[in-house]
């Protein structure tokens, strides 16, 4: 079974050996963006000078089909408006995307009951053997510096903007590599020469720090 970016970065966030705090705001522009990531994969949306243009289609994939549902409003406009995207509108992806993982079986799902009433849900890791070939890419390009693909460069921007290497590699020194050569790979031509990845990585990073700017605000 192949798994999908957005996926992945669930997984890898939620896997009970976790060494990164699950922040939900933020995995909820993440799963936002690789749906971006796979609809350019799929020919549904592009990217030309800066402005998005996507297709009214239909996927077949619940959480695909909503992400669409979305973006169609900023076809023709300028990325940089996808920042202002809200969170809740950004939550229909992130709820679609756990019922499906459950009913998948690559996640399971419990209540958490506060005196009596369901308060929430807690949601554990299945089929963790289904990363190790995506975490062995990783590996080879981000701890033995290897030039990635471009799915695993992709993978590599989620995981890097989503705080998740601490999470892939369990020993010290491969998180400590990883991170640093991540910080390379963004300054590589591999990675700016691919104008897809570059544009949406820059608009995935500004809608982070708004959201780390507003909670500091709020605060």
């Amino acid at each position: 079974m192949e798994l999908e970016y957005r996926e992945k970065i669930i997984m890898h966030a939620l896997y009970p050996k976790k060494q990164a705090t699950f922040n939900l705001n933020a995995m909820k522009s993440l799963l936002f963006y690789a749906c971006l990531f796979e609809l350019t994969e799929k020919n549904i949306l592009s990217i030309e000078s800066k402005k998005l243009w996507c297709g009214d289609n239909q996927t077949g994939d619940p959480v695909l089909d909503v992400a669409i549902s979305l973006i169609a409003p900023f076809s023709g406009k300028n990325i940089s408006r996808m920042k202002w995207l809200s969170l809740i509108k950004q939550g229909e992806i992130y709820k679609k995307q756990m019922e499906l993982m459950t009913e998948n079986h690559l996640l399971s799902q419990e209540d958490i009951i506060f005196i009596s009433w369901k308060v929430g849900n807690r949601y554990r890791v299945r089929k963790y053997d289904l990363l190790k070939p995506g975490v062995a890419k990783l590996e080879r390009a981000l701890v033995y510096g290897r030039d990635p693909d471009r799915q695993t460069m992709i993978m590599t921007v989620l995981a890097g903007e989503g705080n998740l290497f601490n999470n892939i590699f369990t020993i010290r020194e491969f998180r400590k590599k990883a991170k640093q050569r991540y910080r390379e790979l963004l300054q590589s031509d591999l990675f700016t020469q691919d104008r897809i990845i570059s544009l949406l990585y820059k608009s995935l990073r500004k809608t982070l720090t708004a959201q780390k700017a507003a909670a500091s605000y709020s605060v």
